[in-house]
């Protein structure tokens, strides 16, 4: 039997591995609960749509974001299916390994204290947590940019790089290259953090710029597909990006935080974090100055001092790494075109998260309040944190937030007849209508310029409506349109879903004809 005593020291002696052992549970956890609960929507649907098609045909074909995520989707679907659970769950997995990334990052930058603070803090970011439950690239995203700034920081703090700093590095910026274009923008604020601190870096020179010269060379070949299908053009995929304002980036910064009310204690902290490494700084800086006999400290050296601790190189990596994504999309999105989106920036979360758990552990020093087992600060600020998170947890499980399409379908599906069309409120039928349409008639839909340029709508007895919108479906021209020539009682059913409205109206009082060459005039 093993005692109680071995167990309490080997609990003292691996704590830390259980500390973060129950932050990747939990993690796991919030990310696997109602994994399918919602539906999967538009883009979900996309992203199925392009996990079918062969690679070729893929890589072909595809706009705005680059291929890697959809190739592994493919491969991922070969093995597991293209249920909801086993397309989302790609993603869940890119979630969870990020969050011990971001403990080793966090111990490669301070200590294991602020790493395990900045991994908590990911686990529960409801922001985080919702892009872990989608069948999209974020999570993808999220954990290629902690990567790469794990080997760059390796590559940084080593007296004498190798090969294997250069191989790793080189592989994980082409893969975040060739995941999202914002990759690249995780990629220029190592660049540019590089060139300020380039004499610090000495011995890194060489690996370094060799890492950019292979990533440029491979990633040359999307270059050309970047400039020509997302910056040049009649703006294909990006239409629907609208030019980000104030208020736009404003509620940025509550949604990157994780919960809504959170960027209050998260900023408050990061301010007591400048603050600290200031006093830090004029305190060593006059306690000098009195050992060697200076008894007066001036403003421009107290300020200096101060600046010197803030602006160290730690606390400008992360800096650099929130702040460039963050301002080159916005400079790109009122100068050139609008590609500002908040979901784009689930790379600089981690930064934001770290900033805080340094202020956090700094806010303690600076108080210095401990008891015997447990820093009070630090829990006190913890506990803090989670209640203002929680209600953010509870709203995402409790409530829809996604595009209902899985209950639009079903609705139409128990009522669709055979001779009923459908049109969508957009150039074509969405490929998440097609996901969960596993009815055995045939959907036959209509264009929208039918009903746009007033043409009669022959051989239809019965049209369905479906609105995909994020307002209010009142003023929609299409659902106007048909009222204003058929008349209020023509539309005999309506449900509104999440983001997601449909209406059937009955046309036969005013279409007798119903031949099958008429048919065939408005099938697409």
């Amino acid at each position: 039997m093993i005692s109680n005593t071995v167990i309490v020291a080997w609990l003292k002696s691996n704590k830390i591995v259980l500390f973060l052992l129950l932050i990747i549970l939990l993690a796991s956890f919030l990310r696997i609960y109602n994994l399918c609960s919602q539906s999967l929507w538009l883009d979900e649907g996309s992203s199925v749509y392009e996990a079918k098609r062969n690679i070729s045909s893929l890589i072909g074909e595809l706009k705005i974001h680059p291929p890697l995520y959809y190739i592994i989707l493919h491969y991922w679907t070969l093995l597991f299916g293209t249920s909801e659970a086993a397309i989302r769950s790609l993603s869940v997995c890119f979630g969870i390994i990020s969050i011990l990334v971001l403990y080793k990052l966090g111990r490669e930058l301070f200590d294991h204290k602020a790493a395990l603070l900045a991994s908590f803090l990911l686990a529960i970011s409801t922001f985080a947590i919702a892009y872990s439950q989608e069948a999209r690239s974020y999570s993808l995203l999220l954990l290629l940019t902690l990567v790469s700034f794990l080997f760059f920081i390796r590559i940084l703090k080593a007296d004498k790089p190798r090969k294997t700093h250069l191989l790793l590095y080189s592989l994980t910026n082409i893969l975040l290259a060739y995941t999202h274009m914002y990759g690249l923008f995780t990629i220029g604020s190592q660049v540019l953090y590089f060139l300020l601190f380039r004499r610090r870096y000495a011995q890194a020179l060489w690996v370094f710029w060799s890492a950019q010269v292979i990533t440029l060379f491979l990633y040359s070949p999307w270059i050309y597909v970047l400039v020509t299908r997302t910056f040049q053009g009649p703006r294909p995929g990006m239409e629907w990006i609208p030019e980000p304002t104030f208020r736009t980036v404003a509620i940025s910064f509550r949604y990157l935080t994780g919960a809504e009310y959170l960027w209050l204690p998260l900023g408050a902290i990061f301010v007591l974090t400048l603050f600290s490494l200031s006093l830090t700084g004029v305190f060593y800086s006059q306690k000098g100055q009195q050992q060697q006999g200076l008894n007066k400290c001036t403003r421009c050296t107290w300020l200096k001092k101060a600046w010197a601790s803030v602006a160290e190189p730690k606390t400008t990596l992360l800096l650099m790494w929130f702040l460039f994504p963050l301002v080159a999309s916005l400079i790109l999105s009122f100068t050139y075109r609008p590609i500002f989106v908040i979901r784009y920036l689930i790379g600089i979360t981690p930064a934001m998260y770290l900033l805080v758990s340094r202020g956090i552990n700094y806010t303690n020093s600076f108080i210095n309040t401990r008891t015997t087992r447990l820093n009070l600060t630090i829990l006190t600020l913890v506990v803090l944190i989670t209640l203002i998170s929680l209600p953010g947890i509870y709203s995402y499980y409790a409530y829809p937030h996604k595009e209902q399409w899985r209950e639009a379908v079903h609705f139409i599906a128990q009522e669709y007849r055979p001779d009923d069309a459908i049109v969508f409120n957009m150039r074509k039928s969405p490929k998440v209508f097609e996901y969960y349409y596993n009815g055995n008639t045939q959907i036959w839909e209509i264009s929208p310029a039918v009903i746009e340029n007033e043409e009669p709508i022959i051989g239809i007895d019965r049209l369905w409506l479906v609105i995909r919108s994020y307002e209010s479906t009142e003023n929609n021209p299409l659902k106007n349109k048909l009222l204003a020539r058929y008349g209020s009682d023509s539309l005999i059913l309506q449900k509104e879903f999440v983001h997601v409205a449909v209406y059937l109206f009955d046309l036969t009082p005013q279409n007798t004809a119903n031949t099958e060459g008429d048919r065939q005039s408005v099938r697409l």
